[in-house]
């Protein structure tokens, strides 16, 4: 039939003229960035930075694409939507957004939008939605042209009806078809026979014959007929099996009443002789709009609800927990080690890990319980009213039991743990927020306490964390105020009876609580990442004190520095102790750094490396508290270590414990098998001094010989025995 009536040339001239396309956006580097790419294939490109100009060159000029911003200045993106098709203007319009709400894409939707991408999208995506857009605008200009040259023509009409996509039909006056199109084979899969004859309510949709049989049936002409009715019709059965399976298909209507004109006595008079109606098939758009509200509710990844329905279905919970007074549950679950899994085998395999987790709980939970995806490795659970703790310590459980089976990821077997905290309403809070926050802490508690387990939330998990917060924030000040102070303990020599080193030792002065030693703030300091602040400002004030001072440096001895995890973690470390001591001009030989066991637990080989450079220059390194760590005597092997200090808790046992006083021993003859030094921690009285001086440790540090004391009066001791020792040599 096409054929027939476009000629070669006709055909091929739609090709010459050149595609014009606006870009309207009111983001001034997204909107040139667009234009610089749409030009590699299409030279006419003209930008509009807001509705207002975009709406000014549509009157303009015609644009086979528009591709539109929603969210702009002046006008908006549905008002230039709603201008073109309030005025009719032919032109295909592609909307890239990062506008997320349901109802404002829905809306783009039915102002006639051709296809969303939502911010940031692929460019290929779009080029491909452009040339289909234009393939289909060179489709639709060829059927116009067909239309127009057999305007006149019967054949034309008979043409248009019969391959119009819509289903075109006319009923009697008793509401029976008495012509339809075509396009009721393809529409609703019935024979156009079928249809002729039969009642137009034979094939509407149960649940919308009442509103069929004043909008179907229309008697109205003109404007005053129904304009865009959505309806459902009913589909025949395509499979011989399912005579009596009944799809729906939605449709968009506009129909209105046929008249005849008669003239008698020179008066008009109408007569009613039927409905003409036509009916578009609209099934695309509700899917669409279906797929729109499931993204809008749902994880993509996983198909699980996402935070929108958790808290909206939340909601519903609790207002039915009041009127019953019955409980419900809350769990905040979070994957052990997911980062880990991601880092090494890519972030595909994570999410394919996600998906099978999410199965895996969703097996064992009751049909009217909620679990959600809420982002990355974090799930919640629901357990509607009425749950007892005890219930949820069960599916807890179960939750944990279902993920110790191994995972299987590129042929390799992977474990994966949960940690789960658990809130009750109304028990824990009646407010939604503070239900999934108490939750959150609860979760947070298992994480700091080992991992893969479960905990109910306490009050006292959120003083811990007010106290947290407290000390964050007190510390922040205290570097401000110089709060800060260092206390410095001597470390002497039992035979000689001399000061032979010292440690500096941090205290805060806190304002209203006086001097904290750092186990009240330092774990707090390193996950705030105050902590490298600090130990900056320790080595600053540390060089200050004793390296300016003519006391000190006469007298030889070496000060160790207590440093942290992070410190060492940092990646240009032991750099930066060097150029420390070059600035303030320090003999490398004259510091001293401390760090536990656990500091290089994490990674030996990074940690050995790092040290062994600062021992390369000069500068000592201790390990403190040497015995309450892991399998230390593997590691002394390996590392750059000059001295070893024996934990204050295993010094207080040797008068008490005859295995503490034995470990004692144990450590001071493994670490003079090494040839290590030793000096022994919290020395308080001559017992424990003579045990140790028996074994061969003879540097001791604690109340024994002296407290911690200020820079003046430490600087003033090591004055004095100098003085002693200048007195004795003369």
């Amino acid at each position: 039939m096409e054929n027939s009536f476009v000629t070669f040339d006709e055909k091929n001239s739609r090709f010459d003229k050149p595609v014009s396309i606006l870009v309207v956006d009111d983001d001034e580097r997204a909107r040139e960035s667009l234009s610089v790419l749409l030009k590699r294939q299409w030279e006419d490109i003209t930008e509009a930075e807001d509705g207002e100009v975009a709406i000014s060159l549509i009157q303009q000029r015609q644009f086979k694409i528009i591709i539109l911003d929603l969210n702009m200045p002046k006008k908006s993106g549905d008002q230039v939507l709603a201008f073109i098709k309030e005025k009719k203007i032919n032109t295909t319009v592609i909307v890239l957004s990062g506008e997320t709400s349901i109802n404002k894409v829905t809306e783009a939707v039915r102002l006639g939008a051709y296809d969303i991408f939502k911010k940031p999208y692929s460019f290929d995506e779009l080029e491909h939605a452009i040339r289909n857009a234009l393939d289909k605008s060179r489709i639709e200009e060829e059927k116009a042209r067909i239309q127009n040259r057999l305007a006149h023509s019967e054949q034309l009409h008979r043409y248009m009806v019969d391959n119009s996509p819509d289903l075109i039909y006319i009923l009697n006056l008793r509401g029976e078809f008495s012509f339809v199109n075509d396009s009721v084979t393809k529409l609703l899969g019935y024979d156009k026979s079928d249809l002729l004859g039969m009642h137009y309510s034979h094939f509407i949709a149960d649940e919308d014959r009442m509103k069929a049989e004043y909008l179907f049936n229309e008697r109205r002409r003109a404007s005053r007929s129904n304009q865009t009715i959505e309806l459902g019709l009913k589909c025949n059965s395509t499979d011989p099996s399912k005579p009596f399976d009944v799809s729906v298909r939605p449709i968009e209507l506009n129909s209105m009443g046929i008249y005849s004109v008669d003239v008698n006595d020179s008066k008009k008079v109408s007569t009613y002789q039927g409905t003409y109606g036509v009916a578009r098939d609209i099934s695309s758009r509700k899917k669409a709009e279906k797929l729109i509200t499931f993204q809008a509710y749902h994880d993509l990844l996983t198909k699980l609800p996402n935070r929108v329905m958790l808290l909206d279905r939340l909601d519903l919970a609790i207002k039915q927990s009041v009127r019953t007074s019955e409980t419900l549950i809350v769990m905040f679950l979070d994957l052990d080690r997911f980062k880990l899994i991601n880092d090494s085998f890519g972030h595909v395999v994570g999410d394919q890990l996600l998906v099978e987790v999410a199965d895996r709980l969703k097996d064992e939970i009751r049909t009217g319980d909620t679990l959600a995806r809420l982002g990355g490795d974090e799930f919640m659970l629901l357990l509607p009213q009425p749950t007892t703790r005890e219930q949820a310590e069960s599916v807890a459980q179960k939750l944990i039991a279902s993920l110790r089976q191994p995972f299987f990821l590129r042929n390799k077997e992977v474990y994966i743990n949960v940690s789960i905290g658990i809130a009750v309403f109304p028990d824990d809070s009646a407010d939604i927020n503070t239900l999934i926050k108490n939750a959150d802490m609860a979760m947070y508690e298992v994480k700091s306490t080992g991992k893969n387990g479960y905990t109910f939330y306490d009050d006292k998990l959120e003083h811990a964390a007010a106290e947290k917060i407290s000390i964050e924030s007190g510390l922040r000040n205290a570097l401000k105020n110089n709060e800060l102070e260092i206390f410095y303990q001597p470390q002497y020599n039992s035979l000689s009876r001399r000061i032979v080193g010292v440690e500096a030792l941090l205290r805060w002065n806190h304002p209203h609580l006086g001097l904290r030693a750092p186990g009240y703030f330092i774990e707090q300091a390193e996950e705030s990442r105050i902590i490298q602040q600090i130990s900056e400002w320790v080595l600053n004030r540390v060089a200050q004190d004793l390296f300016n001072d003519a006391r000190f440096l006469d007298s030889g001895m070496k000060v160790s520095i207590n440093l942290s995890a992070s410190d060492i973690r940092q990646r240009d470390f032991p750099e930066n102790l060097v150029t420390f001591t070059e600035n303030f001009g320090i003999d490398p030989g004259r510091l001293g750094i401390e760090i536990t066991e656990n500091m290089f637990m994490s990674d030996i080989q990074a940690c050995t490396h790092k040290l062994q450079v600062l021992s390369n220059r000069g500068i000592s390194i201790a390990i403190d508290d040497f015995g309450t760590g892991y399998s230390s005597l593997n590691y002394l092997r390996e590392l750059p270590v000059h001295t070893v200090k024996i934990d204050y808790s295993f010094v207080s046992e040797i008068e008490h414990s005859r295995k503490g006083a034995a470990l004692v021993a144990a450590i001071v003859g493994m670490a003079h098998g090494l040839g290590i030094d030793i000096i022994a921690e919290g020395v308080e009285n001559a017992s424990q001094s003579e045990y140790l001086e028996g074994l061969g440790c003879h540097t001791m540090q604690g109340f024994l010989y002296s407290k911690p004391l200020r820079v003046d009066k430490f600087l003033n001791a090591v004055a004095s025995q100098q003085n002693i020792i200048s007195k004795l040599s003369g």
